[in-house]
């Protein structure tokens, strides 16, 4: 079997392979980024690069799909589950931008009451 068919007959294994994998990242990203009554949203550092770097591979991966796959219901139920996962994420993303600013803000009086309280540790020690 020459080399360029075998790529072909493995590709399509690949990316419904990355879509699937996609899928479960999402969707466990979306989790993490709910939260839910027992459990915080959690948001790592890395949260957001991480993200992109996944939506861009499976962006790929999609873009390289021969239509004769993307046709096959396997396929088409990969690329519905993935879409209603981008959709729930656009519907979550103006909430977690709520909830870092939020973070944010709340940081930033902390380290203001920080530097208040050193100010007059400082102020203190060269009184007594």
């Amino acid at each position: 079997m020459p080399a360029t068919h075998m790529y072909s007959a493995t590709m399509p294994t690949v990316t419904m392979r990355s879509l699937g994998v996609a899928n479960q990242y999402l969707r466990a990203r979306l989790d993490r980024l709910r939260g839910g009554p027992d459990r915080p949203a959690t948001i790592s550092p890395t949260e957001f690069t991480d993200l992109l770097q996944e939506l861009r591979s499976a962006a790929e991966h999609l873009r390289g799909l021969p239509p004769a796959i993307a046709g096959s219901a396997d396929t088409a139920a990969d690329i519905a589950e993935y879409r209603k996962n981008l959709e729930q994420l656009e519907r979550i993303l103006p909430w977690v931008q709520g909830r870092l600013l939020i973070e944010k803000a709340r940081l930033q009086t902390l380290q203001s009451h920080m530097a208040a309280a050193r100010a007059w540790a400082e102020a203190s020690r060269t009184t007594l």
